[in-house]
Formats: structure tokens, C-alpha cells, sequence
């Protein structure tokens, strides 16, 4: 009688000799880390996850699964930040994102604070993260972008490269951000604009699209952008014309509540 046996389950851990991991960091199963790597207590690293050389990853960091941290990237390294006194702050990222080479991600500023990024997100290289800041989920930031403090990148955000962002701006889901851009101000859901100073041109049909959004739904986020940006309306009457005028879809609440919640104004030109 032939017995079908489970197949074994490899959970060797690939810590090069070479790399510095603290003995109060905890590293799960299937982790690589290569050579050169610095690890310091209180970091948990894990499943699946590999660090490639010349990494530090700093007190306080925790990162989640299957993640691909690249060459010479520093991870919850103290905030660039006149108030912060060495209290105890964190970094905690989630799963499956991808972090370029000499990509920095600061810790928070303020005792028990976190800096957040959260699964699915590309990060490429020499970008930088300033504390207390939260990335959402399935985003793109590409080359040497640099986010300010607290700032807030919601989800499926498209941001080219060379973009800088003020401290507080928050970028709504769906947006696309053109390369070399600056924002001061916050950039509503589902827009695309570019340039220093920053100019909104209309809603991102392309990336809306590809997410799988019924022609009704781009086309009601159209008329949206049209009330907004193109009418004489201030806002407070947009967001009253809006509100009475068009269907009661979710999109339109998020950008709603979007522009509610802002604390440092709405990108309207």
C-alpha cells in the first residue's frame, strides 16, 4: 500500500554570518538577510521577508511578510525633527511591499507614535519618509521622492518621480501625482495633476480604468471634477451642488469627507 507523506515544510532562516542582528530581534521562519545588514533589538522581521546588504533596521522597526527590502536602506532611523527627544516611537510596515535601494523611512515623533506603511507597496529608490506619516496600501512612489512629516498617502496613489510634498499633505485614493511635482496642499481622490506650482487636470480615467471602474462611475467623477475645478462655485457651494445634484456613490462620499477632514486645504487649481 503506497502512503502519500505531506511534503516537509522548509523554514530555515538565511541569516548571513556576516549581517549584525541583535539576539533581542526577532526574526521568523523562511527570513533572508544578507551580508553587511545591521539588525538592533526590539525589531521583529517577518516571514518570508529578505534584506539585502547594507541595510540598518533600527530599534523599534516591526516589518511584516514576504517583504523585499533592497540595497543600503535605512529603517526606523530617528525622525528629522527638532521636537523629537528620544522617546520611544516606531516604525511598523506591513506585507509584500517592495523598498528600493537607499530608500529612508524615518520612526515618529512622540512618545508611542507610529510611521505606517501599510501592504502592497512599491517604494523605489532614494525615496524618503519623514515621521509620523501613513501610507496606505497598493501604492507606487517612485525615484527620490521625499514625503514630509505627518503626511498621508491613502491607497492605489501613483506618485512619479522627484515629487516633494509638504509636511501634513494628504493624497487621496486613486490619485496620480506627475513627476517633479511640489504639493502644499492636499490632492482629492481620484485626480491627476503635476508641476510646481501643482495644477489638477481632470480625473485619473487611465488608472480608474485599469482598477476596474464601470464607465457610470468615471463619468459622475467627471461631472465631480467639472463642479469643482471648472465652475464658479467656491467649495463650500460645490460641495452643496454636489451633494444635491449627483448620485449618493461611495466615491463621492470619500471625496466628501476628503475635503472635509483637511487640515491643510485642497489643491484647486
Amino acid at each position: 500500500m503506497n502512503l502519500r507523506l505531506p511534503k516537509a515544510r522548509i523554514t530555515l532562516k538565511k541569516l548571513s554570518p556576516l549581517a549584525k542582528i541583535s539576539k533581542k530581534a526577532i526574526i521568523e521562519e523562511e527570513v533572508i538577510i544578507h551580508s553587511f545588514v545591521i539588525i538592533e533589538e526590539q525589531v521583529k522581521i517577518g516571514q518570508g521577508t529578505e534584506i539585502f546588504p547594507y541595510t540598518v533596521v533600527f530599534k523599534g522597526t516591526e516589518i511584516g511578510k514576504n517583504n523585499k527590502i533592497y540595497h543600503g536602506c535605512l529603517l526606523g532611523l530617528a525622525p528629522f525633527d527638532l521636537k523629537y527627544k528620544g522617546e520611544n516611537s516606531f516604525l511598523k510596515i506591513g506585507d509584500n511591499n517592495i523598498i528600493q535601494a537607499y530608500t529612508q523611512i524615518s520612526k515618529a515623533t512622540g512618545e508611542g507614535n507610529f510611521t505606517i506603511i501599510g501592504n502592497n507597496n512599491f517604494i523605489m529608490a532614494y525615496c524618503h519618509i519623514a515621521h509620523n506619516c501613513k501610507i496606505g496600501n497598493n501604492n507606487i512612489i517612485t525615484n527620490h521622492t521625499q514625503i514630509g512629516g505627518h503626511c498621508e498617502i491613502f491607497d492605489y496613489v501613483n506618485i512619479g518621480g522627484n515629487c516633494g510634498l509638504h509636511q501634513y499633505v494628504r493624497i487621496g485614493s486613486y490619485a496620480f501625482v506627475g513627476a517633479f511635482s511640489y504639493l502644499k496642499k492636499d490632492l482629492l481622490p481620484f485626480m491627476i495633476g503635476e508641476g510646481n506650482p501643482f495644477k489638477v487636470y481632470g480625473i485619473n480615467t487611465v488608472g480608474l480604468k485599469r482598477a476596474n471602474f464601470s464607465k457610470e462611475k468615471i463619468e459622475i467623477l467627471k461631472k465631480v471634477y467639472r463642479i469643482i475645478y471648472r465652475s464658479k462655485l467656491n467649495l463650500s457651494q460645490a460641495l452643496k451642488y454636489i451633494e444635491e445634484s449627483l448620485p449618493k456613490i461611495e466615491e463621492i462620499k470619500l471625496i466628501i469627507d476628503f475635503i472635509k477632514n483637511s487640515k491643510r486645504g485642497i489643491c484647486l487649481k
